[in-house]
């Protein structure tokens, strides 16, 4: 049994075997699977569109659909073999870079963790070295998982914001916004359909803001590694940030028993990936195999998940008046949403109303789809949706009550062959409508605000209420 750490926590003799490891790793020849170039090609080749197998109708990405979790799990699982083998310890594991815990006090979890950030690994003849971080991603900053394209003096007083806005993203990803499997995974993705059709909550944010955070959403994208796919794991912190979003899967099936459960489909669950394993051999694993950590024999150490209480929308404020008054007047004084003429964002922000279906008491949970997206390939770029707020804009907080949910894209090439119509964001409405205390109205009101690089094209051609199971 493996035990994973908080990368915070990391004492001098796991250190000096962690770098031990990946010196190794990165002695390897090109003509071994094991290599470091080769693990992380193998994520550019399933991440980027290297793939196209007969019968789709898309080259493979297992981004933005319901592989992203169980992919990376057996990506992590035989990296940290890999490595526990070239150090000759069976019972090495790697890290997580516990970034979504925003406590104030030392050592900091949601800073650049000093086995990377110290000044003894940031050198060229450090194996945790990369060239290629966001300098305003150094500590003494932390983390920001919402204002990613600024890069300014952290005062305390901005400390104690980024760390609000923070847990309100977790909160809203991770409880909120993800109170059924097909909102947490993504959509499915079976042969014949199309790739990337729709991520899960966690990928879209955090996951994404903390690539981008971590890899200069300004740069170019060869000098980008963990802000870009393509490159992301030639930074050994991808591994540690991976770790992490592993075990928030863990963590999210824990917050509600019964109701967070994996998914059940057999075409998900007998999706197989090819692996090398820490002999160098070839090995085919399937997604059943991935649901256990425990027979994969590895756990994780015990944090606090403060977002929990902290992010949630008790201690949040309401931004909008909220009387039924003004909630009537804001439905009938905000146009709707016409499917003849799709959304592009020339400026920041569009507001519109949808109705909702009446027969909305039915099982299942009542969804936001936004559909339709076109996205530019290798475009960083972000989007925040809010609930009866219409004067909401790029400098609204999403500590507001009305913050509904976060899309978060990093570049991922689909390839030429994916039309962008076929792409899906998709929110949960009806915990949120029942916490603003507005779950009687027959329509909602939608704000979405842009932020993303300057150039950044986004253009939505169709927005409907659904229903999800």
């Amino acid at each position: 049994m493996r035990s994973r750490r908080p990368a915070h926590l990391l004492d001098d003799a796991y250190i000096a075997k962690y770098q031990k490891a990946y010196q190794l790793l990165r002695a390897l020849p090109d003509s071994d699977g094991r290599s470091w170039k080769n693990q992380a090609n193998l994520h550019c080749a399933y991440c980027n569109a290297a793939f196209y197998f007969p019968m789709a109708k898309s080259r493979l990405e297992i981004h933005y659909g319901w592989f992203f979790f169980p992919w990376h799990r057996f990506f992590l699982y035989f990296h940290e073999r890999i490595l526990a083998q070239l150090v000759g310890d069976d019972t090495f594991a790697i890290p997580f870079w516990n970034w979504d815990d925003q406590s104030a006090n030392p050592p900091l979890a949601n800073v650049l963790p000093d086995v990377f950030a110290n000044a003894m690994y940031k050198n060229k003849s450090s194996s945790l070295y990369d060239a290629n971080r966001n300098a305003c991603a150094q500590p003494p900053n932390i983390i920001d998982l919402q204002n990613l394209f600024q890069c300014e003096n952290q005062t305390p007083s901005l400390k104690a914001s980024l760390r609000e806005s923070n847990n309100r993203i977790m909160y809203t990803q991770m409880v909120i916004g993800a109170p059924i499997s097909r909102l947490f995974f993504g959509e499915p993705y079976k042969l014949g359909g199309w790739a990337g059709p729709g991520g899960g909550t966690v990928e879209a944010s955090p996951h994404v803001p903390v690539h981008t955070w971590t890899g200069n959403p300004k740069a170019k994208i060869a000098t980008s590694d963990m802000g870009n796919s393509q490159f992301s794991a030639f930074d050994p912190i991808f591994h540690a940030h991976h770790s992490n979003i592993d075990r928030l899967w863990e963590v999210w099936k824990a917050l509600a028993k019964g109701n967070h459960q994996d998914i059940t489909d057999p075409d998900y669950l007998n999706t197989e990936f090819l692996f090398y394993d820490e002999n160098g051999n070839l090995v085919k694993v399937k997604i059943s195999q991935a649901l256990n950590i425990n027979t994969l024999r590895y756990k994780y150490e015990d944090v606090a998940n403060l977002w929990v209480h902290d992010g949630s929308d008790a201690t949040s404020i309401s931004c909008f008046p909220t009387s039924t008054l003004e909630i009537n007047k804001m439905i009938i004084n905000t146009p709707a949403f016409n499917t003849n003429n799709p959304i592009t964002f020339a400026s920041s922000t569009f507001t519109f109303c949808v109705s909702r279906p009446i027969k909305r008491q039915l099982h299942g949970e009542e969804v936001l789809v936004i559909g339709g997206l076109h996205i530019g390939n290798a475009t960083s770029l972000f989007l925040n949706a809010f609930l009866y707020f219409p004067t909401a804009n790029t400098n609204s907080s999403i500590s507001c009550r009305q913050f509904l949910g976060k899309l978060g894209n990093s570049g991922v090439n689909f390839g030429p062959d994916l039309p962008d119509s076929k792409k899906e964001w998709r929110l949960a409405i009806t915990p949120k409508l029942q916490s603003l205390g507005m779950d009687q109205f027959s329509h909602i009101v939608v704000t979405l605000v842009q932020l993303g690089e300057k150039g950044s094209k986004l253009v939505i051609f169709g927005i409907r209420v659904s229903r999800s199971y």
